[in-house]
């Protein structure tokens, strides 16, 4: 290695980790038309509401069409409020629990 390589060895391993850390920020709050610029059918105040890390979705038997849905939307209400998810969360965590 040349003696100039080995001397900006130090600021380019700082540069480095300068960009590391902004891009582990932008991993964790990822700008709002992220969030926002696709095709669904929820508010911007739903879509930019952080996941819960410890969020468990609820193990019910997936909703199909025929079953009783208010006893449905009762069960997953109830367990993702035990949760303490909120309303915003619970309206992005719904979907997955349909079928048909």
């Amino acid at each position: 290695m040349a003696a100039s390589s080995v001397q900006d060895t130090p600021d380019e391993l700082e540069l480095m980790k300068q960009r590391l850390a902004e891009l582990e920020a932008k991993q964790k709050n990822p700008p709002k038309e992220y969030a926002t610029d696709r095709h669904s059918p929820f508010t911007e105040n739903i879509l930019v509401k952080p996941l819960p890390k410890k969020l468990k979705m609820p193990q019910l038997t997936s909703y199909e069409d025929g079953n009783n849905p208010i006893g449905y939307l009762d069960r997953y209400t109830s367990w993702m409020k035990l949760q303490g998810a909120s309303d915003a969360i619970m309206c992005r965590a719904f979907s997955p629990n349909l079928r048909k």
